[in-house]
């Protein structure tokens, strides 16, 4: 089947399964921002008897149980995406980790609707909902390395200073999204009336979610004035720089208006795609020196086409 076995096909499975991964958070943002989020009363039925709301349910069980669906759609990807790559690790055309990257994704997904499942019955608590958008980052990330390996995206060798305020960056970014997990569990938009919030001053984890969103464009900016000779290095650093000004602004103009919902949505886009640039940007780069990566399927090496930058 040509839907499995040609390269570009992978490609595309790939593509779509970092896409896919995006949008399930924009669509939990929804159902958050909605008050949808106890929609459906328990998991894994949507209410004690039933896995589909009821006719005469209300428009939040509706809203809530199409995310639940959508999750479906993300394994069928996953799983698409994992069968191509298996195909092309036999055949010698890509190296076994793009397979294990394949399955370790479509495990995350399944644990993310166990995850799902556990904040709704536990009537949306704050960290269980945090731990939700932290795994979601997590399979982002892995979902771009995933790119990376099926367009032969090769790492540029950079001096040891590049390199560590491209490590500098790209933790201090995964920090950042953690206390803006923290800082959305101490806002008014919980997912439903009766949800619990973290118990933290908002403008408290606020300030503090800002302040390392101004230690990780800092570093960036200084990434970008010692990476002057490394042009690849200096593009994807300013596509993160870039993608944070925008979110920040979105979140200073967000906070002042006291959390509009599209604001928050738009936001939560924006953490979605500084998650790429930030990845891209981190696999992007090794230290000048270090042994390159052992390839595991014996000539995948002399088989893949580099895809030049």
């Amino acid at each position: 089947m040509d839907v499995l076995n040609s390269p570009k096909a992978l490609r595309r499975w790939a593509v779509a399964n970092l896409v896919a991964n995006m949008v399930i958070v924009w669509t939990g943002a929804l159902v958050r921002l909605t008050a949808s989020g106890l929609g459906c009363s328990t998991w894994p039925q949507c209410d004690p008897g039933s896995y589909v709301p009821h006719p005469e349910a209300p428009f939040h069980a509706f809203i809530e149980f199409g995310n639940r669906l959508l999750t479906f759609v993300l394994i069928i990807v996953a799983l698409g995406t994992y069968l191509a790559a298996r195909r092309a690790v036999r055949a010698g055309t890509q190296p076994r980790l793009v397979s294990r990257l394949a399955f370790v994704v479509g495990l995350g997904i399944i644990g993310q609707a166990v995850v799902g499942g556990i904040s709704v019955l536990t009537q949306l608590n704050p960290w269980v909902v945090g731990l939700h958008m932290v795994l979601s980052i997590a399979l982002i990330v892995l979902c771009t390395r995933l790119v990376h390996e099926v367009f032969g995206l090769v790492s540029t060798a950079v001096p040891s200073v590049p390199w560590l305020l491209t490590q500098a960056v790209f933790y201090c970014s995964l920090a950042m999204m953690y206390l803006g997990t923290v800082t959305s569990g101490s806002g008014p938009h919980s997912g439903d009336g009766a949800a619990t919030r973290n118990g933290f001053n908002l403008a408290d984890v606020a300030r503090l979610h800002s302040l390392t969103m101004w230690l990780t464009v800092a570093l960036t900016v200084v990434l970008v004035i010692r990476a002057r000779s490394l042009p690849r290095l200096r593009r994807d650093a300013l596509a993160v720089l870039g993608v944070a000004a925008l979110q920040g602004v979105i979140g200073y103009t967000q906070y002042l208006l006291h959390l509009p919902e599209a604001l928050v949505l738009a936001h939560l886009v924006g953490t979605t795609l500084y998650t790429v640039a930030v990845a891209h940007l981190w696999f992007g780069v090794k230290r000048e020196g270090d042994e390159p990566a052992q390839n595991t399927s014996g000539s995948t090496a002399a088989a893949r086409k580099t895809t030049a930058r």
